[in-house]
């Protein structure tokens, strides 16, 4: 059996490789291909440790030039504010933030042109899009340097988990815009010399590609695993299944679904390391993270301003998330609504020194698994972008009562009809077998959970799923 050491020399080699990927080789890329990452990374550094009230103050200062850059260029925030009475100097405070509206997924489907600025030149931004956990598709205008912004961030929150640039880490994700379509897990040589990821693409995951996985991983011997929540645990499950006792990781971050009850601990005692939560979306890229005390989730506060807004019949000390994007100009994100839950514990300290607020407790970030007859599973976060380009959908959500049946339900948007049920199925073809029906039902509306959040996937097993999730 395979061991889970690896010789002093190729231990000394993966280092020294390692090293020079990130000391030389991602530098020279990130000057030709991100040009501002560099400055971000050393502001950002700097920034985790000032002193409370210092951060503060640059959230207020970056708040203040976000708001006079949306009003003057940004037709929705121009007439949002001035319909409240207000321009960008009322807000001098965090708190008199709550005097603007808060801004909606339907606000985004519904005025995306007016949310645009004029200011941003076409060449200066990307679209983007995502499907949203609660199955909303979204389309929407990031700047090129908030790419570059958004990286260092990231690499920020990957250094408490001791991942760095250069180092090999597994990568279990589902989102065909982040890892493409690529069914093979060996890596490419983009990934050898410069990412020094080994994905597995879990958007439709066998046990075949799993077991392949493992091969890979034992070649190439990963520290670090980045992974969607729920594929982290799916694929602890494999290993303890199939008698798998040789994969090992130092740590491990999960992210796009918040962790069920107890699973923290199985992925511990499986694979050996620490689980790291992060927090985050596609909007507005990472939001929080656990540090090595795992206190909370540190807010990425220099670069996000984040509420927790109270709400009637919520637990005592819970509210709905609301961020604001302080960096974005192309397609300004001001008081936006993810859809989340979450408790702000503002007055707790974390003995690791940093100033970055706490996130607490966060509900409702979990998603399914649609279960095929074969026993593939397919990951409700990637099936969420199937819709998010087409702009006759507006909502959707999958029933399944049994692997042989799945209903759609779908939210039309302007122009839904024969054509758009179509190109569903079309879209949905490549992950359903012939062995599952499709049944595609138009509704007016997709009702929320108790929790207040919208599930995108619902089985036969909900009603004995929790709700709340550990930390």
């Amino acid at each position: 059996m395979t061991t889970k050491s690896t010789g002093s020399t190729s231990l000394f080699q993966s280092d020294l490789a390692s090293a020079v990927i990130r000391h030389v080789v991602h530098p020279l890329w990130a000057k030709r291909t991100h040009p501002a990452f560099s400055r971000y990374m050393r502001e950002f550094e700097r920034n985790q440790y000032l002193h409370p009230d210092e951060l503060r103050k640059l959230q207020m200062l970056r708040l203040r030039q976000q708001l006079i850059a949306a009003f003057r260029y940004v037709p929705f925030y121009r007439h949002r504010m001035t319909e409240a009475g207000l321009t960008p100097l009322d807000i001098r405070t965090h708190e008199d933030l709550r005097l603007l509206p808060v801004l909606t997924k339907r606000d985004i489907q519904d005025y995306q042109d007016l949310l645009v600025s004029s200011n941003v030149p076409a060449g200066k931004r990307e679209r983007n899009q995502t499907g949203g956990s609660t199955g909303s598709p979204l389309q929407f205008y990031v700047d090129k340097e908030r790419f570059d912004s958004r990286m260092a961030s990231t690499v920020r929150h990957n250094s408490w988990a001791g991942l760095r640039i250069g180092d090999w880490y597994a990568h279990l994700w589902g989102s065909r815009f982040d890892v493409g379509d690529k069914p093979d897990p060996n890596p490419e040589w983009r990934q050898k010399i410069l990412y020094r990821n080994l994905t597995l693409h879990t958007a439709a995951v066998s046990e075949e590609a799993m077991m392949r996985y493992v091969e890979i991983l034992r070649k190439y011997r990963p520290r670090y695993m980045v992974s969607y929540a729920q594929s982290a645990v799916l694929f602890a499950e494999f290993c303890n299944a199939n008698k798998i006792h040789d994969i090992a990781f130092e740590s491990m971050i999960v992210s796009a679904e918040m962790l069920l009850p107890g699973k923290r601990q199985v992925l511990e005692e499986t694979f050996g390391g620490k689980v790291f939560n992060r927090y985050g979306c596609r909007e507005v890229s990472v939001i929080a993270s656990e540090c090595e005390f795992h206190s909370g989730l540190h807010v990425n506060a220099d670069a996000l301003l984040v509420e927790v807004e109270a709400a009637p019949n919520l637990p005592s000390g819970m509210g709905r998330v609301l961020v604001t994007d302080l960096l974005n100009r192309s397609m300004p994100l001001i008081r936006y609504e993810i859809g989340d839950l979450a408790s702000l514990d503002a007055n707790i300290q974390c003995p690791c020194g940093r100033s970055l607020p706490l996130v607490g407790n966060i509900q409702g970030r979990t998603s399914d698994f649609l279960r095929l007859p074969s026993g593939r599973m397919i990951a409700g976060p990637s099936l969420a972008l199937l819709a998010a380009d087409m702009q006759d959908v507006r909502q959707v959500q999958f029933i399944q009562p049994d692997p042989q049946h799945v209903t759609l339900k779908v939210v039309g948007g302007t122009g839904y009809g024969a054509r758009t049920e179509q190109e569903l199925r079309r879209r949905m073809l490549p992950y359903l077998e012939d062995q599952t029906s499709l049944t595609i039902v138009k509704s007016d509306s997709i009702p929320s959970e108790p929790s207040g959040k919208y599930r995108f996937v619902k089985t036969s097993e909900d009603a004995a799923t929790p709700t709340a999730v550990s930390q």
